[in-house]
């Protein structure tokens, strides 16, 4: 059997955000720092006082699974999200006046500004863009749920939809307690959405599994395979695992809001508000292309596992995760008598949702 741990952990470091990314850090200052500043334009212009904002990091950032852009690609996800010092009941009749007061505060920032409908989107000629999710609450905290500005302007659907922005983070540390387990948690995500960039590169967004959706899942899927007495680690397995897990959740019969249909569907409930299913967006179509990437994705790192060289494993590994990944050795791998205990992939019955 292949041990690919060390080709694993190079190919983490090398496609990972860090926390601590520069190019983040700077572009999310930009455009608050606009932001700022062009509500402070608008409002005193009508005689107004501006409203307080505070912003704070969201998405993969905030949770420290992001990944680099394939390629030369500089379309970084950066997730921000802005609390209003406002209350949603006093704007209950308009629950998007919010994200226009954003839209109109940017207007010659840059040359896209975009009301969609969980946020507002602020791309860059660079090629990145900046999603900015729009909360209310006088007190501007950002520990709690809070309401959401959720709709495109002229949408005949139009609310303010409950979000708990934080919760995830806390539910993650809850489920995976140890620092080293939650570590190999954070690098199986990061690789899985490399894997996922690599096979929707030529897709519409709506067609790939978004990485929060990945991360909920792995709240309940994820088993880690981290040997806490010996001090060892197996990313392989445990990215196979997660894999075949999802796989067993997927089920004949489902409704698809996208479709208006049956259709065999994996699904996946937000555990906490706004309790939505995290793939509800892809339609039918697209579902069972997903299924058919996982069960490619599924045989290959079972074949690498058993694989009769580390260079072999790897090869196997690059097909799903690209050039990034290290080409390995040509060392053969240690038979399978005394060499180090490998876990037992243990799949799920079920699935949450």
């Amino acid at each position: 059997m292949a041990d690919v741990q060390k080709q694993y952990g190079a190919f983490v470091e090398k496609i990972k955000l860090s926390e601590e990314e520069d190019t983040l850090r700077d572009k999310r200052r930009t455009v608050t720092n606009a932001l700022r500043a062009g509500l402070k334009r608008d409002f005193e212009a009508r005689g107004l006082t501006p409203p307080e904002f505070k912003a704070f990091n969201q998405g993969s950032y905030s949770l420290k699974t992001g990944i680099k852009p394939a390629g030369n690609s500089n379309d970084y996800d950066i997730d921000v999200g802005i609390v209003f010092a406002e209350r949603s009941e006093d704007h209950k009749d308009d629950p998007v006046k919010l994200k226009r007061w954003v839209r109109d505060a940017l207007d010659g920032h840059t040359d896209s500004v975009k009301i969609k409908t969980p946020c507002v989107t602020v791309t860059y000629k660079a090629g990145y863009h900046v999603d900015l999710a729009v909360y209310a609450h006088p007190e501007m905290r950002i520990d709690v749920e809070l309401p959401l500005s959720w709709g495109k302007e002229h949408a005949t659907t139009q609310e303010w939809q409950i979000n708990y922005p934080s919760e995830l983070a806390r539910q993650i540390k809850g489920a995976f307690p140890d620092k080293t387990e939650r570590r190999q948690f954070r690098r199986v995500l990061r690789a899985l959405k490399r894997w996922r960039d690599l096979k929707y590169k030529s897709a519409t967004s709506h067609a790939a599994p978004v990485g929060v959706g990945l991360t909920i899942a792995g709240l309940t899927l994820f088993r880690p395979q981290v040997d806490l007495f010996n001090g060892t680690e197996d990313d392989r397995t445990a990215t196979e695992i997660f894999v075949r897990n999802l796989l067993s959740g997927f089920r004949d019969g489902c409704w698809s809001t996208k479709d208006q249909a049956v259709g065999r569907r994996l699904k996946i409930e937000v555990p906490f508000a706004p309790r939505k299913d995290v793939f509800e967006r892809i339609n039918n179509t697209n579902m069972k292309k997903l299924e058919d990437f996982l069960k490619a994705l599924r045989d290959d790192l079972q074949e690498a596992n058993a694989a009769e060289t580390n260079k072999k494993a790897c090869q196997l590994m690059r097909k799903q995760f690209g050039d990034d990944f290290p080409e390995g050795d040509d060392e053969p791998a240690p038979s399978t008598e005394g060499s180090k205990s490998r876990s037992k992939v243990i799949v799920d019955s079920h699935t949450s949702g």
